[in-house]
């Protein structure tokens, strides 16, 4: 369920995931800010180890993952923006007005 989930939000499988089945799943997804990976934990915790800038959170349910990747994706949309900004207003200082 988790894999099907995380391959939904743009995450790609770590390359040997699927040799050893009993072996943890990765999973990563990389843009502006950097990676961001998940692990699919098995056993009696069962749930989503996400790191992202040095930092662990595990999610075992659904809904607060997807809010926590939507806090991802507008914390990138907002670093895009300021760096959109600030590159529009250095061309129109270089204009000759």
């Amino acid at each position: 369920m988790y894999r099907s989930f995380l391959l939904k939000n743009n995450f790609w499988a770590k390359k040997g995931n699927e040799k050893n089945p009993n072996s943890e799943k990765v999973f990563i997804k990389h843009d502006e800010l950097g990676g961001v990976y998940a692990i699919i934990q098995k056993g009696e915790k069962k749930g989503v180890k996400i790191i992202v800038d040095g930092t662990e959170q595990f999610f075992n349910n659904f809904d607060k993952l997807d809010q926590f990747l939507n806090s991802l994706k507008q914390r990138q949309d907002n670093f895009v923006k300021i760096l959109k900004r600030r590159s529009i207003s250095q061309r129109l200082r270089m204009l000759d007005i």
